[in-house]
């Protein structure tokens, strides 16, 4: 705490208004990250068949196929 008062840095203390405020903002930003990391772990591993997926992936290039179609 010797260094945090030399150098006048007291209003960063988790006592002081800033201080909780950065605490606060921490976690919640935290608890964003933990929340976007587990959709996206949950999205990867959903429980949807494989089969279902590549039906879908092919029938996207089929679509893709008639549009654009090789001459």
């Amino acid at each position: 705490m010797y260094l945090a008062e030399t150098l006048g840095l007291e209003f960063l203390a988790p006592q002081s208004v800033l201080g909780a405020l950065i605490l606060v903002t921490g976690v919640v930003f935290s608890l964003m990250m933990f929340y976007i990391g587990y959709i996206s772990i949950r999205e990867m591993y959903s429980n949807k068949s494989q089969a279902t997926t590549d039906k879908k992936i092919k029938d996207q290039k089929e679509k893709i196929a008639r549009l654009y179609p090789q001459s």
